[in-house]
């Protein structure tokens, strides 16, 4: 069954083929959860729903010498949504017959705009979830640490407060590598000489955590995040993964869209950090 109803589009398949090419490689620029995050899938697209086992923050394995001595550990599990992402744009056909009679290579940017409305979209729901649906993100679920910090933001305070959430995050149970998201202001403020060591403080932060130091516009100013990145605390379910569709031709122009299904699965909440400068 051809869900993504190519073979009703006014287009044949080496079109199809720079206008995927052009949607994947805007995704791919834009997107900044799935550079640390673990992607679960693809479950296929119609699925709407995937479960979530949620396991304690701190637990350690039974120790005995018989296997009636053994117990499973309390696992609470949730069955959530996995919400479509997409964004039309339109294909004029007078373009399309001109790219045709001149053979010049279709302009795919209308495309290439939607692709990077998608992409914002997922890093949303991956930092703030989606209330409507249910849906928690790293900065709102409930279970994660929020250290408050009065120096945040404040020259070499970065690596000092990195630091300490990732010894929090030992000291709870978890495990290098750690993933390191701030906002576009706090990172650009660690791109400077940390002390005399000659050496920016993003590079320090980075050699600390092991698991990456990213920037998103998402991630407010007065927060950065340090979340231990490994699939048995958090991972992304994807059911079907960025695509472009064709929607309808109408009043002569043709309509597709950029499209997608995932939901963030946080399995251990206490494997998340939240830095947060208080006002």
């Amino acid at each position: 069954m051809d869900v993504l109803n190519r073979a009703a589009a006014p287009i044949g398949e080496v079109e199809w083929q720079f206008m995927t090419e052009a949607v994947v490689r805007v995704v791919r620029r834009h997107l900044v959860g799935r550079r640390f995050l673990t992607l679960y899938g693809p479950l296929g697209p119609g699925a709407q729903i995937v479960a979530v086992d949620r396991t304690p923050a701190w637990e350690t394995a039974r120790v005995g010498m018989a296997s009636e001595d053994v117990e499973s550990a309390p696992v609470e599990r949730i069955y959530q949504r996995i919400p479509l992402i997409a964004q039309d744009f339109v294909v004029d056909w007078r373009d399309l017959e001109d790219a045709r009679a001149t053979g010049r290579v279709l302009d795919w940017s209308k495309a290439e705009a939607a692709a990077s409305f998608v992409a914002l979209a997922e890093d949303h729901l991956i930092f703030h979830g989606q209330e409507s649906q249910g849906l928690e993100g790293l900065l709102t679920v409930e279970g994660r640490h929020v250290l408050p910090s009065t120096t945040l933001g404040e020259p070499g305070s970065g690596f000092a407060e990195v630091a300490r959430a990732v010894s929090h995050l030992v000291s709870a149970g978890f495990v290098p590598p750690f993933a390191v998201v701030a906002g576009v202001t706090q990172y650009a403020g660690w791109h400077r000489l940390y002390g005399n060591s000659g050496v920016l403080e993003v590079e320090q932060i980075a050699r600390m955590v092991e698991g990456g130091v990213f920037e998103s516009p998402l991630v407010p100013d007065d927060s950065v995040l340090v979340v231990a990145r490994g699939a048995e605390n958090l991972d992304l379910a994807v059911g079907l993964d960025v695509n472009v569709a064709f929607v309808e031709s109408t009043h002569m122009n043709h309509i597709f869209r950029v499209l997608e299904t995932v939901s963030l699965r946080i399995k251990r909440p206490s494997a998340i950090c939240q830095i947060w400068r208080e006002s």
